[in-house]
């Protein structure tokens, strides 16, 4: 196991190095939450990893927590927005980052993602993704008509932000993608983001039997799990550090990645679902520095958007 050394941060620009900015991000959120009594578990990939790997899953290149959505104000209203040497963003607050959920990041390590061409066109600074826990409905057909309303007022925002494209040929429903972007951009981004969040929060999680997380791209309803057997917090050894998971972890991950998911996956699908490139950090001016030759021609600003990035992913 590595020892990582996550003091300076300048330098990096390897594969391992993004590992040790990830890994940065979160013992300096872990460090914040034990300090004021903030309650976060690892989630997704990062849990999977402490469960099968006591660490970063080897192919994995982000880092997710979950967090009840009270202790995710709270974060934001005690840190101010800065914990450490990084920022906070809390959701669709910032032209820097569109996303329904806080972010931790820093820009002493930036990414891209790799294409077939090279890189794509967007630069990101590292973050660690914090995702809302909210309360959800008691059946699980409650539950599916939940999410699919969320993903339905969700659709309405990416159409303001002319984000929700067809990429087909059927003219009939060119045009109507085309009238949906016009009606909603109308309406405003600001307005029907919030009706995303109204209904998120619309069951409240203190009285809730079941709690989950609504507002990621990647998992949907397999999210969902019982509150009292999920939420008390465990320590689990991950990089050599003891960090926050679920007591309900078995289950979660089953319901994420199936019943064999301590099975290692075979070779050919250990790969990192975003296929992130790592540049050195640059200055104004500055052109991304990198010690490949492929990343020639990407973008200057840092700019992430998660709507954007589901469309890479489909």
């Amino acid at each position: 196991m590595r020892d990582y050394d996550y003091t300076d941060l300048k330098d990096l620009a390897s594969d391992s190095d993004h590992k040790a900015a990830m890994l940065a991000l979160l013992l300096e959120f872990d460090r914040f939450c034990e300090e004021h009594g903030l309650t976060y578990y690892l989630s997704g990939g990062t849990l999977l990893g402490a469960a099968r790997h006591k660490g970063f899953i080897p192919w994995d290149d982000d880092v997710d927590v979950n967090m009840p959505r009270a202790d995710c104000e709270k974060l934001m209203e005690l840190s101010g927005g800065r914990i450490g040497d990084f920022e906070l963003m809390p959701p669709n607050s910032s032209p820097r980052y569109f996303a329904y959920h806080w972010k931790l990041y820093s820009e002493a390590i930036l990414v891209a993602k790799r294409t077939k061409g090279g890189v794509g066109g967007k630069v990101y600074p590292i973050f660690l993704d914090i995702f809302p826990i909210d309360g959800l409905p008691d059946t699980e057909a409650g539950n599916v008509e939940h999410y699919a309303e969320i993903k339905r007022r969700k659709d309405r925002v990416r159409h303001a932000r002319n984000v929700r494209r067809y990429r087909g040929l059927n003219p009939y429903r060119i045009v109507r993608n085309r009238v949906a972007t016009r009606v909603y951009r109308a309406q405003g981004v600001g307005p029907l983001f919030d009706k995303v969040i109204e209904l998120a929060t619309s069951i409240g999680y203190d009285d809730s039997d079941y709690v989950g997380v609504m507002m990621t791209n990647v998992h949907t309803t397999e999210e969902r799990v019982v509150k009292s057997e999920y939420a008390p917090v465990v320590r689990m050894e991950f990089e050599g550090h003891p960090l926050s998971c679920p007591a309900g972890y078995d289950t979660y991950l089953r319901q994420l990645y199936g019943p064999d998911y301590m099975e290692w996956l075979p070779v050919h699908k250990r790969v990192p679902r975003h296929d992130f490139v790592t540049f050195f950090p640059y200055g104004p001016g500055e052109k991304p520095r990198t010690t490949e030759d492929e990343l020639q021609g990407a973008a200057e600003e840092p700019v992430a958007d998660d709507d954007e990035m589901l469309d890479e992913l489909a």
